[in-house]
């Protein structure tokens, strides 16, 4: 009598068993799939950036603002942008390479405290607004995505890990085709949106891709909705000479 007991109740045993060894395969094949999915957030990063500095070319640019006009000379080399403020004169250079990174003066020393000024006098954009430095910040994480004019991007988040910039948390949107940034937003300690860059418009110098307009808009601490200001990076074209 027990035998047969013992063998009536097998195959529901059985049963369950496949049953939850299947759940587990579910929900372990999705995670996988999950994994596979989701990008490294710093070879994103590291795309866009060599897609902005892995040419060479000498530009003119200006920084238009309501007061007027700022011009520069943007030199791209290859993991460096040199910016030549002329009026008054100014220069920093931007490297970004693997090994060294950060922002210099015109003497080639490293700017700490200075890259939280302006770039001129009376300017609303900062060194560390043009120099994008936190795109080197190693603490990165993948959280989503999301169209940008249209064009499907990835969202990442950035933190500094320590004070020692503006921003405590910088959330950039790359584009997923080609890796070009489209939005960066800088969030204060508080949590406070501070600054949002948008690529309005890019165009081809020599047959390689360059920003053509970027707005940088700057909040106040109480209110996120209506900058205080608003700035455009603008390249003109090709330095002649």
């Amino acid at each position: 009598m027990m035998k047969q007991a013992s063998t009536k109740r097998a195959p529901r045993w059985s049963f369950l068993m496949r049953t939850v060894r299947l759940t587990l395969l579910c929900i372990v094949s999705s995670r996988l799939v999950a994994a596979e999915e989701q990008p490294n957030p710093q070879e994103l990063l590291r795309a866009a950036r060599m897609a902005s500095t892995n040419q060479e070319a000498v530009v003119n640019g200006r920084l238009r603002m309501e007061s007027g006009s700022i011009p520069f000379t943007l030199k791209v080399e290859f993991g460096r942008l040199r910016f030549d403020f002329e009026n008054p004169p100014r220069v920093f250079e931007v490297r970004l390479g693997e090994e060294t990174s950060g922002v210099f003066d015109g003497s080639g020393n490293v700017m700490k405290k200075g890259v939280r000024e302006p770039v001129v006098p009376g300017a609303d954009v900062t060194v560390e607004d043009l120099s994008l430095g936190f795109l080197y910040w190693p603490d990165a994480q993948v959280i989503g995505e999301e169209s940008v004019r249209t064009r499907k991007s990835w969202i990442i988040d950035l933190r500094p890990g320590r004070r020692g910039s503006e921003f405590a948390v910088v959330r950039v949107w790359l584009d997923k085709s080609g890796g070009a940034l489209l939005r960066i937003e800088g969030y204060d300690w508080e949590g406070r949106l501070l600054r949002r860059f948008e690529v309005v418009s890019g165009q081809r110098i020599d047959g390689q891709w360059m920003l053509k307009q970027m707005r940088i808009e700057r909040f106040g601490a109480d209110d996120s909705t209506r900058p205080l200001s608003r700035s455009y990076l603008e390249i003109l074209g090709k330095r002649e000479g």
